[in-house]
């Protein structure tokens, strides 16, 4: 069972470097679908980083048949004190709901600075499954924690496989 990723940021040539010195490793390579030059390497072996500046990630809870294939959503929230709770609470409702989604991680950032960060990655098969869960009811009870405030940072990205 995966209870831990991580990722990295690079050109395509530094990266499929990586991929290609550590064979053994199960890794994504993904493009940024809004900012298209922006490269991510995922590496969803489990195992302790290899990567220089990684981004780490513990998984907190996950779906029944977590599957990290299709499109991956990258949901990062950051809010204050008592709204920690209400938001762990709301995300872990969002990965036990039926929906389209292929599979999905709540995790929590491994540094100090982030380490109120919590995250939430969902795979999906294709840009109209993840449109049509970002209308449903299930997404509409994150919007609390969607909007850049005093109290809470959010950012979002969709990443695509790069073949």
């Amino acid at each position: 069972m995966l209870t831990k990723i991580s990722l990295t940021f690079g050109s395509r040539q530094i990266l499929q470097s990586i991929i290609d010195k550590y064979p053994e490793r199960h890794f994504k390579l993904m493009q940024a679908t809004t900012h298209t030059r922006k490269l991510a390497l995922f590496d969803l072996s489990g195992k302790d980083s290899i990567f220089e500046s990684p981004v780490k990630l513990t998984i907190l809870d996950s779906t029944l048949d977590a599957n990290l294939n299709g499109m991956f959503y990258y949901q990062s929230f950051q809010v204050n004190g008592d709204r920690q709770k209400l938001l762990y609470n709301t995300l872990q409702k969002v990965i036990t709901e039926p929906s389209d989604m292929n599979g999905g991680y709540l995790l929590t950032v491994d540094n100090k600075v982030e380490a109120t960060t919590l995250v939430l990655l969902t795979s999906w098969e294709n840009f109209e499954s993840l449109t049509a869960w970002k209308e449903s009811e299930s997404f509409k009870s994150l919007q609390n924690f969607t909007s850049m405030g005093s109290d809470n940072s959010y950012y979002d990205e969709i990443y695509k496989t790069v073949f």
